[in-house]
C-alpha cells in the first residue's frame, strides 16, 4: 500500500474486535485505517472456516476452464491454440471473494502477458501444465484511477483504494487431480529485516539498542524498504535488490505523453502533467525513479529505475538517465507514471541496492537517512531469504521520540530490533484445471476440473 499515510497499525495478534473514536481528540488515517483492516481481517477468517482455502457457490462458480470452441462463439470470442475462456462468477480464495463479472480469454487479461512466460504459443505445446488462481490485493492512487479525485476540489486527492485483484496463470508442471500443491509451488523461505534508529558511536554493542541512539530527521516519516529484483543476497548483478521511499513510494507524478527513448545518448525523456504537490515532492536531479503503468504492475515487473538529468520546469519535462521499458508508458489508458524513491542508487545493481545478508550476532546495519538502519538476517529458518520483487516493510520515524517504531524482543527497548517477515505484497493461489495430452498425445488435449464447489447452508 504505496499510500501517504502515518503509519500501519494493524495487528491481528492484538484480537481488536473495533476502534472507538473519542471525542475532542485528534483524528488520525491510522485509526480508520485499522477499523477497516480489523473488519476485512474478520470478514475473510470467517468465508476461510466456513468455505476452507478454496472454492465456489454452486450455482454461481466462477473461473471455469473453457476450451469449446462453441461457447467461445456464442460469447463473441475467437479461440486459438492455447487459448481458453476464463468463466464468469465468483470463487474464493483463502477467505477472499474474486469476482468475474464476464468470461475473458486467458490472453485478453490486463498485464498479459506474464513474467512466467506461458503464452498461448506456449501452451499450444506443452504436454502438461496446471491453470491456477493468483490473488493479491492492490493499492490504487488517484492517478491510478483519476475518478477517485472531487472535481469540487479543485485537483487535491484524498482517501485511496484497496482492490482485490486476481489473474489466472499457468504452472508448466502437473499437479495432483485435487489441486493441491500449487500453494506449495510458491513456498519459499521467507526473509526478514529489522530496523532502528542508529546507536551512538560509543556503544560497541551489537545486541542492544543505547537509549541515546537518535532518529535525525526533521519530520515524521514513513520509511518504505521495498525489494525492486527477486532472488538471493549477496549475488552483484543478478541477485536481490531493494529500492526505499521516505514517503512510503507515495509520490508519483503523472505522464502527459509517451516517453521518448534515445538509445545513442542512452537517455529517456518524459513530459509529465505536474512535477509534484511541491518542490519537496517532486522530482530532484540526481535522484532515482520507475516508469509504470498498470500492465507492469500487475507483471509485478522490476521495472529499470532511472536517474533524473534534469527537470524543466517551465514544460514539465524530464531527462532521465536510462532506457525505460518500450512497453510501458505508451498507452494512456494504462494510467502510465513516475515513482519516486530516495535511495542512493547503485548503477551496477540497475539502481537499485544490493541485499546483503548477515548474522544476527553480528548484524550489518545499512544505512538509510537521519540515523535509520536496516539489516536483512536471512529467513526465519536461518536459510538465505527468497526474496520476491514488491515484498516490503515499513518504519515509522518519529522526530517527537528521535526514534523508529519498531518492535523489540520481549518488547524491551534494550533488546534487539525484532527481525519480521514483509507487511506484504500476500499472494494467496488455487488451483482451477489440470491440462495432460489426449488418447493420441496431443499436447492440452484432457482438461481436469481442479475447483471446489459448496452449496447454500441454508436449503
Amino acid at each position: 500500500m504505496k499510500g501517504d499515510f502515518s503509519r500501519d497499525t494493524f495487528d491481528p495478534r492484538n484480537h481488536y474486535t473495533r476502534v472507538l473514536l473519542q471525542q475532542g481528540r485528534v483524528h488520525l488515517d491510522a485509526d480508520f485505517n485499522e477499523q477497516s483492516a480489523i473488519a476485512v481481517h474478520r470478514q475473510r477468517l470467517l468465508a476461510l472456516d466456513v468455505i476452507g482455502p478454496e472454492g465456489g457457490p454452486r450455482d454461481n462458480a466462477g473461473f471455469a476452464v473453457i476450451t469449446d470452441p462453441a461457447v467461445a462463439k456464442a460469447l463473441g470470442k475467437k479461440l486459438v491454440p492455447g487459448d481458453f475462456l476464463i468463466g464468469a462468477g465468483r470463487y474464493y480464495v483463502n477467505g477472499a471473494m474474486c469476482q468475474n463479472p464476464t468470461a475473458l480469454l486467458y490472453s485478453e487479461q490486463p498485464g498479459y502477458p506474464f513474467d512466467d512466460a506461458t503464452t498461448t504459443d506456449s501452451l499450444a505445446d506443452l504436454p502438461n501444465y496446471t491453470i491456477y488462481l493468483d490473488v493479491w490485493e492492490r493499492h490504487i492512487n488517484a492517478v491510478e484511477d483519476p475518478g477517485l479525485l472531487e472535481p469540487a476540489l479543485g485537483g487535491p486527492d484524498t482517501a485511496t483504494r484497496a482492490r482485490l485483484t486476481w489473474q489466472v496463470r499457468v504452472l508448466p508442471i502437473s499437479l495432483p487431480d485435487d489441486g493441491t500443491g500449487v500453494a506449495g509451488q510458491f513456498a519459499r523461505a521467507v526473509p526478514l529485516l529489522a530496523a532502528q534508529a542508529e546507536p551512538p558511536a560509543t556503544n560497541n554493542d551489537p545486541c542492544s539498542v543505547d537509549p541515546a541512539a537518535r532518529y535525525r530527521g526533521l519530520e515524521n516519516q514513513l520509511y518504505r524498504v521495498e525489494i525492486h529484483a527477486s532472488g538471493l543476497a549477496g549475488v552483484p548483478g543478478t541477485g536481490a535488490t531493494f529500492k526505499w521511499s521516505r514517503d512510503n513510494g507515495s509520490v508519483t507524478m503523472p505522464l502527459a505523453g509517451s516517453p521518448a527513448t534515445d538509445p545513442v545518448s542512452n537517455t529517456t525523456t518524459i513530459t509529465l502533467a505536474t512535477l509534484g504537490r511541491d518542490t519537496d515532492l517532486g522530482l530532484v536531479v540526481g535522484g532515482w525513479v520507475e516508469l509504470v503503468d498498470d500492465n507492469s504492475t500487475l507483471r509485478h515487473a522490476a521495472a529499470p529505475l532511472l536517474r533524473v538529468h534534469s527537470v524543466d520546469r517551465d514544460d514539465f519535462s524530464v531527462v532521465l538517465e536510462g532506457l525505460a521499458d518500450p512497453a510501458t508508458g505508451l498507452d494512456p489508458r494504462l494510467h502510465p507514471y513516475l515513482r519516486r524513491w530516495d535511495h542512493d542508487g547503485d548503477p551496477a545493481s540497475g539502481g537499485a541496492v544490493t541485499v546483503v545478508e548477515s548474522a544476527a550476532a553480528q548484524p550489518q546495519w545499512l544505512d538509510l537517512e537521519d540515523g535509520v538502519q536496516v539489516y536483512f538476517p536471512g529467513s526465519d529458518g536461518g536459510a538465505p531469504g527468497a526474496y520476491r520483487t514488491g515484498d516490503y516493510w515499513l518504519i515509522p520515524a518519529r522526530t517527537a521520540t528521535g526514534d523508529v517504531e519498531w518492535p523489540r524482543d520481549d518488547g524491551a527497548a534494550d533488546l534487539n530490533p525484532q527481525p519480521l517477515p514483509p507487511h506484504g505484497e500476500d499472494h494467496a493461489y488455487a488451483g482451477l484445471s489440470g491440462v495432460g495430452p489426449s488418447l493420441d498425445g496431443t499436447p492440452g488435449g484432457v482438461f481436469t476440473e481442479l475447483r471446489k464447489f459448496f452449496a447454500p447452508l441454508a436449503m
